[in-house]
């Protein structure tokens, strides 16, 4: 048998053992670690810069932190990036990216998912969207917060979240996707290289087209060209082509799918986001 039709045969097999076993890629999809404390670096957000919250969420514990910059009880607070992370593990590994986010002036609300570090319950599509209204509600609720200063950040997974949270919660004053898939199925696709429908091994859509033409607050799409678990062609491009304006695609070089920020140069990443945010 030739090597590729024999590839072919063998991905063919995997697949129709998963449908048939009735297994899907949720399982993969939402990858968490459980944790009972985190351990956060203080090198660059002092303990006294930060604080630990929990939230209900439709009879589950969700947990998160609010990280504040030193002048954030005056009259004009600054803006607040609620960040949506990606599906791997839990706040603990995207703790350098809201180091970043707060060494850029920004107040930074980052909150586990059911199921990721202290948050109890199981993850799913529909799950993700009454989290993230538990996270908004929590972020309104401060005093020190301007609600009209709240700009949605999502990261691959995070991505979803972020949309619902920018067309079916409220209007932000921006929103920032990096490495975001258009679709379940998108998703699907971008793995396998199969043209195979999302519904055959997602439970849900995971739909991040719709809303993304339906938002109205500024957009900045960031995606590396080397990513190859979300394909920036059928993905990144995907989202910008029909995103209505006002709209920023900024491709990165050289990036693959979670390293756009040291990619940039950290510097660079500041700049662009700070610009965007203040100038929204």
């Amino acid at each position: 048998m030739r090597p590729l039709l024999a590839i072919l045969v063998l991905v063919a097999i995997l697949l129709s053992s998963m449908i048939l076993s009735s297994c899907s890629m949720d399982g993969f999809l939402f990858n968490a670690d459980p944790l009972a404390e985190y351990t956060l670096s203080g090198a660059i957000i002092p303990d006294t810069s930060r604080i630990e919250v929990s939230m209900a969420s439709d009879g589950e514990t969700i947990y998160g932190y609010y990280v504040r910059q030193p002048d954030s009880m005056r009259v004009n607070p600054h803006p607040v990036i609620i960040y949506h992370h990606g599906n791997k593990d839990n706040l603990q590994l995207y703790w350098e990216r809201i180091e970043l986010l707060y060494t850029a002036g920004f107040d930074v609300f980052i909150y586990d998912y059911r199921g990721y570090g202290k948050s109890t319950g199981t993850s799913s599509e529909s799950t993700l969207r009454t989290d993230a209204r538990a996270a908004l509600t929590y972020v309104l609720s401060r005093k020190d917060v301007d609600s009209t200063q709240i700009v949605h950040y999502g990261f691959s997974l995070g991505g979803f979240p972020a949309l619902y949270s920018a067309t079916a919660l409220h209007k932000p004053k921006a929103l920032i996707t990096e490495s975001v898939f258009a679709s379940g199925e998108a998703l699907v696709q971008s793995g396998t290289l199969l043209n195979i429908p999302g519904s055959y091994l997602l439970e849900g859509t995971f739909d991040n087209l719709a809303p993304i033409q339906q938002r109205t607050c500024p957009v900045l799409l960031l995606h590396g060209t080397s990513d190859a678990f979300i394909r920036l062609e059928t993905n990144g491009q995907r989202l910008y082509d029909v995103a209505r304006q006002p709209k920023t695609f900024i491709q990165v070089n050289g990036a693959a799918h979670d390293n756009v920020p040291n990619t940039m140069g950290t510097q660079e990443y500041i700049d662009r986001i700070t610009a965007f945010i203040r100038g929204s």
